[in-house]
């Protein structure tokens, strides 16, 4: 599932690609991608032209001359390609916006997707990792007086957006953390180590231009691959620091790989 690295990579090339094109037709062929009737969707946003293109956390945000935002989820998986013109569409999507100089995208989803019309502040997310509000005295500030498990906080993208489960294996061993280890129980120390570590994994994704199995607007992939991953996806495996076998633990909803003897509870 794509997260922060991919999300900003694809927001980006979209604005760079996009801004300044002339909505001609939006096509929806699923509508439970979307929040409002096709008809209507169509009538709001054609004619208007794209004046920005943002991503918030894991959603990417078209803002559009009209005033009108088009919100765009990738759920749990999805290709969002651009195309020239129609003869090198896919077959195969759900949605197609299409611009008046006969270019476009396609947002094929694979589950949970989302494309809705509605205000970018309806979203209630946290501010993520890349904004350069994401200081360490904000990080500092937003940890104060939480007691709950620190994955399950960072999970949480009311209160740091675009982080998902696939980074998060890697931020926690560099920051020498257990994924249950309650917020309260944390020092300063251990706080600053979780901020770097969140900061240099992200960076190190946005880098390589994101993960190796997720498609870009133009349908490349990254080059962040398996052997990047410090304890990710590594059970049974030396751990990169003490050689101890890396193991898989159940942590709520989710599993996260960690070395047992650098991330003791």
């Amino acid at each position: 599932m794509a997260e922060l690295p991919e999300i900003t990579k694809i927001s980006t090339q979209m604005r760079d690609t996009l801004r300044g094109k002339t909505i001609q037709t939006v096509s929806i062929l699923q509508e439970k991608c979307v929040n409002i009737p096709a008809d209507e969707f169509q009538t709001q946003i054609a004619g208007a032209k794209v004046a920005d293109v943002r991503n918030k956390g894991k959603w990417i945000v078209t803002s559009l001359s009209n005033g009108e935002q088009v919100l765009l989820s990738l759920g749990m998986g999805a290709d969002i390609l651009f195309f020239e013109n129609e003869a090198n569409l896919l077959e195969k999507y759900q949605i197609k916006l299409r611009f008046t100089d006969g270019s476009g995208y396609t947002a094929r989803f694979w589950w949970f997707g989302k494309f809705a019309l509605a205000a970018a502040d309806t979203l209630d997310i946290g501010i993520d990792p890349f904004d350069e509000r994401f200081t360490p005295e904000y990080f500092a500030n937003l940890l104060k007086g939480k007691k709950t498990q620190i994955k399950a906080f960072l999970m949480d993208q009311k209160n740091v957006g675009g982080i998902g489960n696939m980074y998060m294996h890697d931020i926690l061993f560099g920051a020498r953390l257990h994924p249950q280890r309650k917020i309260s129980d944390m020092s300063g120390d251990d706080i600053e180590r979780l901020y770097k570590s969140m900061v240099d994994v992200l960076n190190l994704s946005r880098y390589k231009g994101a993960f190796m199995y997720e498609n870009d607007f133009f349908g490349q992939k990254g080059t962040y691959g398996m052997d990047d991953f410090l304890v990710g996806y590594k059970e049974n495996q030396p751990c990169p620091v003490c050689g101890e076998k890396i193991i898989n633990r159940k942590t709520g909803n989710t599993s996260t790989f960690i070395c047992p003897a650098c991330q003791k509870l």
